[in-house]
């Protein structure tokens, strides 16, 4: 067996050896006859001739190769023979066949072949691209590559080479866009490409393709209208839900050409090109509705007609009449029969959704009358761009677009819920109004700042950006810095815990007729506006001193806002509070530089009704009070107990006169002097009381009136002060003469205080009071009267008891800095109720009891003019004084005070008309002062 192995592997040993040598004897006999392989040193021992050039199609050409240049290539590995395929042997054909790039890249070869270049270059149509004038022939570079023709920053160059205006290619073929280079350098990727270097911006083969580009109405192209947000998808991704505000994305995918596509709103290369969707253009469409008259068709009696002008101005110019009439037929010979009301929801989508909630969508909706729709204030086929000056909505504009509706006969004022009146008028006189139309402001606000442009809801909605809830964040747009203010205030809802309705913007602003906070009609307002909620503060506040200055219109004077602030109003416990303990020095010294903190003790609000929280002002008050009833009420009882027996001793008076020998002799009563400082307290106490009077009764229409006829609330406070500072100086003056007097007779204290002619009560003038008292009541004869009655020392003494009170209450509310440098600051208080109801004590004694113990008794009526000549006749002084002439008889004082001149009637005339004015204003005063207390006093 093993022989037979053996005997096989010697065999196997030849037959292997033979066939070795058969092959190796062919090989050597190929090579021996084969020519050598052409290298590409072969190929440059020619191409590497800058002057070797060859003639195509007239022109010569080089054939020069640059070695290092391809040596840099993404083909230098690469044999020449391998891409030029056809060259056996050297020399080769001057005629080679073109490079066929497919035999390596065949999918881009496929590509291009299928696309717009590669059909047109298979049918040799001129100027066809082939691989070459895009990729380079013998220096191609890779992409990557700065230098290389498809580099990101060097594609739209490439492309522009055929696709700029001027380009062959431009002139020969009919294509759509023109100049694609510069619109694409100025569009947004154009900017990003070469303005930034964001090479991650897009160039044409991002958009187009690289090699399969297709025309846009080809359905497969990488730009048709269906594929369009796909290609756009690359980049921008979540297309769909950021486009939600703008376009109805499923429709992209539901109903493709429904709305626009990207390229529809962003345009191609910046010029959009004219979209041949459903076989329909703009020019079919105008070819009827462009005429002046356009019948209408079923129960369309009537089309408006488009103006083409109309059109080409319109944000709309771009957009295919289609897209937005959707329901056309081009299948039908009129298209345009099953057209219905546009819906602009297809491309505004989010407005759609905002308008559709508002009380305008609802209205609509619910098929309303007379509710606005889009085209009501935007327009048809001529909608302009908000900030085109001639559109409905341009900013300018705006208030008279909805003053259309909201105007006294507009369609808004039908409308229960929509408040009344001529908001056009209203907010063309307020701030905003006058910022806008007269100088022209365009930041100024107007209606769509406030109530937003089409998500528009009624105040008493939550939702409403002017609703309580969100009117103030809405005025923080522009009043950034008030909001902020407002916000931590106590009226903020985000810090109050009150269940009341709080205050917003429009609560003292108003809505529509805003006025300027420095104008005359919001400084009247500002005070009832915070006394609307406050009303137990509002009405204390108007009885001070600042309310009622402000109420007699100084609209200067401190208001709620002046010491609480304006925005940020704080509780008076807050550390910030510009009314608490750390700040309300500083507050007060706004107005009054010498403000000290006992000065801040006066108490703002206080009231003399509230006698738990404020005890001492309703002591003194009703101490005053007490003070004026007992005096009105005890002479008022002495006046009407006086009048009838004053007729009666009219009688007796005429009879004792007819008795008594008449003489052309007076008595002087009064010397000149005296008679000069009752004129001057005559005037100065008629100033005082009128300017006083006003602003006791300030919340009075009269007092009101009395105020601007004597020039404001200024002019009065000086009146006043000048006055009170001339009757001061008489007080001080007549103290002075009545010490000087003393001295220079010598007389002794006692007779001085307690003589006999003393202005002080003595023991007759009890005995003539109840010997008065008696006449009254027929019960005894009428007293012997002295020189002084006691009803004329009462008189006399009101003035030292009423001047110094009036007087030092008063110069404390002149100077109160520096009387609360001595007495606590709610001593201003007290000294303004003293000073008050002193003062309407004297003026209402005066009027009233002084008038008629003086002037107004029928035995002296209509008045005595004594006071003005300083005389009384003899015989009637005998018998109205009888008691005080039998002294002057008895010792022989008689040539003393007996006169024989006579009064000048021209003078006596003076004198009775000075005496009737001042009359006449007293009892005016007088009545006036009745009017208040019984209809306006606290």
């Amino acid at each position: 067996m093993n022989r037979v192995f053996k005997g096989m592997n010697k065999n196997i040993l030849r037959l292997f050896s033979v066939i070795l040598v058969v092959i190796f004897s062919a090989l050597a006999f190929t090579a021996a006859t084969a020519k050598p392989a052409i290298t590409n040193d072969d190929c440059m021992q020619c191409h590497a001739d800058t002057t070797l050039t060859t003639k195509k199609k007239g022109q010569t050409v080089s054939l020069y190769v640059d070695l290092a240049k391809y040596s840099r290539s993404v083909h230098k590995q690469a044999e020449c023979t391998s891409c030029h395929s056809d060259i056996k042997d050297l020399p080769h054909s001057e005629k080679l066949k073109s490079v066929e790039c497919g035999t390596c890249h065949d999918v881009p070869e496929k590509e291009f072949s299928a696309g717009i270049h590669g059909k047109a270059l298979s049918k040799k149509e001129p100027y066809a691209p082939t691989c070459s004038e895009c990729h380079g022939s013998h220096s191609i570079l890779p992409p990557n590559n700065p230098n290389s023709l498809t580099y990101k920053m060097n594609i739209p160059f490439l492309c522009g080479k055929c696709h700029k205006e001027g380009a062959p290619v431009a002139r020969i073929y009919n294509i759509p866009e023109k100049n694609i280079l510069d619109n694409y350098s100025e569009s947004i990727h154009g900017e990003g490409l070469y303005k930034r270097g964001l090479i991650v911006t897009a160039t044409c083969n991002n958009c187009h393709g690289n090699h399969q580009i297709l025309p846009h109405f080809d359905k497969h192209a990488s730009t048709s209208p269906d594929n369009i947000a796909k290609t756009c998808q690359v980049c921008h991704t979540r297309i769909e839900q950021v486009h939600q505000k703008v376009i109805r994305g499923e429709l992209w995918e539901k109903k493709p050409g429904a709305i626009p596509a990207c390229s529809d709103c962003h345009l191609s290369h910046k010029i959009r090109k004219a979209m041949p969707a459903a076989g329909l253009s703009n020019p079919s469409c105008l070819r009827c509705h462009s005429r002046e008259m356009i019948s209408g068709i079923g129960d369309k009696e009537k089309v408006a007609r488009v103006v083409e002008s109309e059109l080409q101005n319109s944000a709309h110019k771009n957009i295919p009449c289609i897209k937005c009439h959707t329901d056309v037929n081009p299948l039908m010979e009129r298209p345009c029969v099953p057209c219905g009301k546009v819906d602009c929801a297809a491309c505004h989508a989010q407005i759609e959704r905002e308008y559709n909630d508002s009380a305008h969508g609802q209205a609509y909706l619910q098929k309303k009358p007379d509710n606005p729709y889009c085209t009501d204030c935007h327009g048809k086929h001529l909608v302009l761009y908000k900030k085109d000056p001639n559109a409905p909505v341009y900013r300018a504009n705006v208030p008279a677009l909805c003053g259309k509706c909201h105007g006294p006969k507009g369609a808004a004022a039908s409308v229960s819920k929509v408040g009344q009146g001529n908001v056009s008028v209203d907010y063309s006189t307020s701030v905003h109004g006058m910022g806008l139309k007269k100088k022209g402001l365009l930041p100024a606000a107007i209606c769509t700042d406030c109530h937003n442009s089409h998500f528009i809801l009624s105040e008493q909605d939550q939702r409403s950006s002017v609703s309580a809830k969100n009117v103030s964040t809405t005025c923080g747009v522009c009043h950034k810095g008030i909001y902020n203010a407002f916000s931590k205030s106590i009226h903020s809802p985000t810090v109050s815990t009150s269940k009341k309705p709080l205050p917003t913007c429009a609560t003292c602003h108003s809505s529509h007729a805003i006025k300027l906070i420095e104008q005359d009609q919001f400084m009247r307002e500002v005070t009832d506006q915070c006394g609307s909620c406050h009303k137990e503060m509002g009405a204390t506040y108007l009885e001070t001193m600042h309310g009622k200055a402000y109420r007699l219109g100084y609209l200067k004077s401190a208001k709620c806002s002046d010491c609480h602030g304006a925005h940020d109003v704080l509780g008076v416990n807050n550390p910030n509070s510009h009314v608490g303990f750390n700040n309300v020095v500083k507050t007060c010294q706004k107005c009054h530089p010498d403000a000290n903190r006992r000065f801040t003790g006066y108490l703002t609000h206080a009231t003399h009704h509230d006698k738990a929280k404020y005890p001492v002002l309703y002591i003194t008050f009703w101490a005053m009070t007490a003070l004026l009833l007992g005096t009105f009420g005890f002479f008022g009882l002495h006046t009407l107990l006086w009048l009838p027996r004053s007729f009666a001793y009219v009688r007796e008076k005429r009879q004792m006169e007819m008795k008594s020998h008449k003489t052309k002799y007076y008595i002087r009563r009064f010397t000149a002097a005296e008679r000069i400082g009752h004129v001057i307290v005559i005037l100065s106490f008629m100033a005082l009381a009128l300017t006083g009077m006003v602003l006791k009764f300030a919340g009075l229409a009269w007092a009101q009136l009395l105020t601007n006829l004597m020039g404001g609330v200024v002019t009065a406070g000086r009146i006043h002060r000048v006055a009170a500072s001339v009757m001061i100086f008489f007080f001080l003056y007549h103290i002075y003469t009545l010490l000087r007097s003393k001295i220079r007779n010598k007389t002794p204290w006692k007779e001085f205080l307690f003589g006999k002619n003393t202005m002080l009560p003595t023991a007759q003038d009890v005995k003539d009071f109840v010997g008065t008292v008696k006449w009254f009541f027929g019960a005894g004869p009428r007293p012997q009267y002295g020189h002084w009655t006691y009803w004329e020392k009462f008189d006399y003494l009101a003035v030292f008891w009423g001047i110094p009170v009036i007087g030092l209450s008063g110069l404390m509310l002149w100077f109160p800095e520096i009387a609360t440098q001595i007495f606590p600051g709610w001593f201003i208080n007290v000294a303004t109720i003293v000073h008050s109801d002193e003062a309407l004590l004297a003026a209402g004694f005066i009027f009233t009891v002084h008038f008629f113990n003086t002037h107004l008794r029928p035995e002296t009526f209509p008045m005595d003019k004594v006071i003005f000549t300083g005389l009384v006749p003899l015989g009637e002084y005998r018998i109205e004084r009888p008691r005080d002439y039998e002294e002057l008889k008895e010792k022989r004082r008689f040539k003393k005070v007996l006169v024989s001149t006579e009064v000048s009637p021209l003078f006596v005339k003076f004198a009775y008309a000075f005496g009737f004015f001042f009359l006449a204003v007293g009892i005016m005063i007088v009545m006036l002062i009745i009017y208040s207390m019984i209809f306006g006093y606290q």
